[in-house]
């Protein structure tokens, strides 16, 4: 618009129009008539027209914009609705657990607020808030105690938080299973929290989604296409008879959002989402397949009945199985649901069910948000061992996508049979340099008995190969001078030792609580490694007898957790122990020590011939002053001096993929092979990858950091240090069974160890 112009229309015409209004004006008034001017017609340009549709459009859209609290934020359903209302424009508050991912993959838009259901939600998060969307809750089949006080508890502050502040949009994430016939502990719960819901008076919606699926690292989604990927037959329980209701997490996440819209106009709603038709779980699972890798896969289908036993037998014995008892009972229980009747009840229908399986199949998944994978070359390793480790190595090897096994090598041809047996191809030899001149690998992986882990991974270097040798790699005091040499002599190829406990992935999350000094200053440690034998003594087996193994309980089964306590404590000043044996005739299948520390000492027990049904977790818990970590073999935990529980971390929070041996490997074996493959390309690439330095100091991220030859040099010096304390004691199992070995008199833990050593007999 010109200087001078007319706010709108001609200014001439509207000059114009002024003059020829005062002319009639004067005609009138002559012939005595009333003055009837006509009224002035005002023309809007359609520029302005545009403009006022655009403010009021902006008014209504303003008007519309909720400010919504969201529980479970770092949860895959709760990520993706934080996602996909952040993106429609209204302002999310999430609250997730202080590390449970600290909110670091939600839109910038998001803010994140620190919290923990039930009790600990803080003010802030609620200001302003016009709606609840309640997303968190236990899914890994918890106990009754567990789940009640998430799903529950936590639901029942949440609606008496909204009735105080006057809040009247609360959106509850049930689940399928959720019905008066419950019989898993999740499901049961669910229901309970619906019963809580329905009788608080608040305006809410309950929405009970299907199988919910779509892209991400993390949910039962995710684990499923893990196994469906790696595993060379598609495993299916009770047949994959049970039906299932798909519905992608971004659909479901809209439907939630259009359900807030909704209230409190509606003051309660109860929808079933999920695909109108069931199908059956082997359908959705070769879906899932066909998606990602363009084929149905061959189908072994597995009764319900031994699979059950088998859970029961695994949970008693606290071992991690790919599914609990809570999961099957799901499976038995699915009941349809009518979903094209709540569907239509909001007028939203799902889209297509082939159009979202793929797009959620196109984001890979990570084992560690610190190691995600990199694209290129998988790297080609050599199996150098046929036994139980190489066949737990050639198993995880096959599950990653970073890795692919270039050969087998056994000295005895005989032990092949099993790997043929489980879909292995080979190639097989029983000559290492012939199977190097012949695969051509990248490094080798050396999984045979101690004595020998020196003189392959120096021909295995020779050959310009990186290694990942079993530990210990040095079996006598004499040999860690050479193994220190052997590093420095084929730099800058990888030098990795299978100390794989030392490469937990929850060790990143213990390494920060104490940094960060969490629990105080350090009062006392714990270090428990006991492996039972049920009803019978082991076998005299290869780490029974001292020519293989080089010792005893400390050096081939405590070593992993001496290795733990280095990286997160450091190295002790002193130390003292006792050694003896219960089964074993040649080498001490039993040890106690005690380590001291600068203001404090450290306790372990060791043993691989405890009586017993129940095999005792392995564990570390270090004391502090306002509280105590805790470090097992599948999660990490913070327990305060109140009593209060935080589970920071466990594997399942990861793909860590199949565990194929469930008693004592955990994520350890899925980072040291992705630590060693990120190595080996390194060194494809003429770089050199990051490696411990061999101090022993406290470590920052212990999961992603190799066990080098420098540090595992470091292990075994203190760990032959224990051998030889324990040598100059002496002592037979009757007295060390009667020595005090207490670094905190009168607490839980030494309480606990003593009686554990009453079993080491």
């Amino acid at each position: 618009m010109g200087r001078g112009s007319a706010p709108w229309g001609n200014a001439n015409a509207s000059t114009q129009r002024h003059e020829d209004t005062k002319k009639s004006k004067g005609r009138k008034k002559k012939l005595g008539q009333k003055n009837t001017t006509a009224p002035t017609t005002i023309s809007f340009s359609p520029f302005w027209g545009v403009v006022f549709l655009f403010w009021v459009g902006w008014i209504c859209f303003q008007l519309s914009i909720m400010k919504l609290l969201v529980t479970g934020a770092a949860g895959f359903i709760g990520s993706t609705f934080c996602r996909v209302a952040s993106e429609a424009g209204h302002e999310v508050v999430a609250l997730v657990r202080a590390r449970a991912g600290g909110g670091g993959g939600l839109p910038q838009a998001v803010r994140v607020v620190t919290g923990r259901l039930p009790f600990d939600v803080p003010m802030r998060a609620w200001e302003g808030v016009d709606g609840v969307i309640h997303c968190a809750g236990g899914t890994r089949g918890e106990d009754w105690v567990e789940s009640e006080a998430v799903s529950v508890e936590g639901t029942r502050a949440l609606l008496a938080e909204c009735a105080r502040r006057g809040v009247q949009r609360f959106v509850y994430l049930s689940s399928q299973s959720a019905h008066e016939g419950a019989t898993s502990a999740y499901g049961k719960s669910r229901y309970a929290a619906e019963e809580v819901i329905r009788q608080a008076g608040v305006p809410h919606a309950i929405l009970r989604p299907g199988l919910v699926f779509g892209p991400g690292a993390a949910g039962l989604f995710a684990r499923m296409r893990a196994s469906v990927g790696r595993l060379p037959v598609l495993p299916l329980l009770g047949g994959g008879e049970a039906p299932v209701q798909p519905v992608d997490a971004a659909d479901l996440s809209r439907v939630m959002l259009r359900c807030a819209q909704m209230l409190p106009a509606h003051t309660s709603m109860e929808l079933n989402i999920g695909e109108p038709e069931a199908m059956k779980l082997r359908d959705f699972l070769q879906a899932m397949s066909v998606a990602e890798r363009g084929r149905r896969k061959s189908e072994l289908r597995i009764p319900l009945g031994p699979v059950k036993a088998v859970a029961a037998v695994g949970e008693a014995l606290h071992l991690p199985l790919p599914v609990t008892t809570d999961n099957l009972k799901g499976l038995e229980n699915v009941r349809p649901m009518d979903t094209a009747t709540s569907l239509a009840r909001i007028d939203m229908q799902l889209r297509p069910f082939g159009e979202t399986m793929r797009e959620a199949v196109r984001v890979p998944t990570t084992v560690n948000p610190n190691l995600a994978s990199t694209p290129g070359r998988p790297a080609r390793v050599l199996l150098v061992g046929a036994g139980k480790i190489g066949l737990v190595h050639g198993l995880n090897l096959f599950q990653r996508s970073e890795t692919v096994t270039a050969g087998i090598v056994d000295r005895n041809a005989k032990a092949f049979g099993m790997y043929k047996s489980m879909g292995f191809a080979g190639p097989f030899y029983t000559d290492l340099d012939e199977a190097i001149a012949a695969t051509r690998p990248d490094g080798a992986i050396v999984a045979t008995p101690a004595a020998t882990h020196l003189p392959l991974a120096r021909r295995c270097l020779q050959a310009g190969l990186g290694v990942l040798v079993e530990k210990p790699v040095a079996f006598r005091r004499d040999l860690l001078p050479g193994l220190r040499a052997l590093q420095t002599e084929f730099a800058p190829l990888p030098c990795h030792t299978g100390y794989m406990a030392a490469q937990f992935p929850q060790l990143d999350t213990a390494a920060a609580v104490l940094r960060a000094g969490e629990i105080g200053a350090v009062r006392g440690a714990y270090v428990c490694c006991l492996q039972s034998h049920i009803m019978a003594a082991k076998p005299v087996r290869w780490e029974m007898q001292r020519e293989q193994s080089g010792g005893g309980v400390l050096i081939n089964f405590a070593g992993h957790w001496v290795a733990v306590l280095l990286r997160l404590l450091g190295r002790p000043a002193a130390m003292e122990a006792a050694a003896w044996s219960i089964h074993s005739a040649e080498v001490e299948d039993a040890a106690e020590a005690r380590l001291h520390y600068d203001g404090f000492d450290a306790r372990l027990l060791a043993c691989w011939s405890i009586a017993g049904y129940a095999r005792p977790r392995n564990f570390l818990v270090v004391q502090g002053e306002t509280g105590r970590l805790l470090v097992e073999q599948y999660h990490t935990a913070l327990v305060r001096n109140n009593g209060l529980t935080e589970m920071l971390y466990t594997q399942q929070d990861f793909d860590t993929g199949y565990n194929f041996a469930p008693d004592y490997t955990g994520g350890g074996f899925a980072m040291e092979h992705l630590n060693f493959a990120a190595a080996l390309r390194a060194a494809g690439a003429g770089e050199v990858a990051t490696v411990a330095d061999g101090s022993s100091e406290r470590m920052a991220n212990p999961a992603t950091t190799p066990v080098d030859f420098a540090e595992a040099a470091d292990i075994e010096q203190c760990i032959f240090d224990l051998m030889d304390a324990a040598a100059v004691a002496g002592v037979d199992a009757a007295t060390a069974r009667g020595a005090d070995m207490s670094i905190l008199p009168g607490s839980d833990m030494d309480a606990q160890f003593d009686a554990l050593r009453e079993r080491m007999r």
